[in-house]
């Protein structure tokens, strides 16, 4: 079986991230890692397939493309494992550092994003630009930050609820 080029770069996505997943990822923090990339992929997936049914960008190959007319791959595997690392790196900053990190996430995923649709099949831009991209991704990066910090806030309010209930 040939690969064309589109599908050597998935294997090579798909393989990288789980490189970052086992080498990058702070396991200390287990808990908040798998809410964040719940959170990251429901969104994502959320996301990228009404931006895909309103037509305003395609994916021309990708995977179970029977199934899915949007790349899950990206939305499901790459991007959740980024917003991840978005928050370890972020875990412990402050809002300055909060923003400045999700202006750099963005904009290294733009970067990578505009040539993939400029010379390859997996992404075209229709009703949509680089710009979009960037700042739809700001806003999910920082959309993560904050449901994080509200899913670490209702832990400490109701765990504490529940343990003067429970005396």
């Amino acid at each position: 079986m040939i690969f064309s080029f589109e599908y050597i770069v998935m294997i090579i996505a798909a393989l990288a991230t789980g490189l970052l997943l086992l080498f990058a990822v702070d396991w200390r923090y287990f808990r908040d890692w798998v809410v964040v990339f719940l959170f990251q992929s429901t969104l994502s997936i959320t996301w990228g397939a009404a931006v895909e049914n309103l037509k305003l960008l395609k994916y021309p190959i990708r995977l179970f493309p029977e199934y899915f007319e949007t790349s899950i791959l990206f939305e499901l595997w790459v991007f959740p494992l980024l917003g991840v690392l978005y928050n370890q790196v972020t875990r412990s900053r402050g809002i300055g550092a909060i923003i400045w990190y999700a202006l750099l996430f963005s904009a290294v995923i733009t970067a990578i994003e505009y040539p993939l649709q400029l010379y390859t099949g997996l992404i075209k831009y229709i009703q949509w630009s680089w710009f979009t991209s960037f700042y739809t991704l700001v806003i999910t990066f920082l959309a993560s930050r904050i449901f994080i910090a509200f899913y670490h806030w209702g832990c400490d309010y109701f765990g504490q609820v529940r343990g003067k209930n429970n005396r």
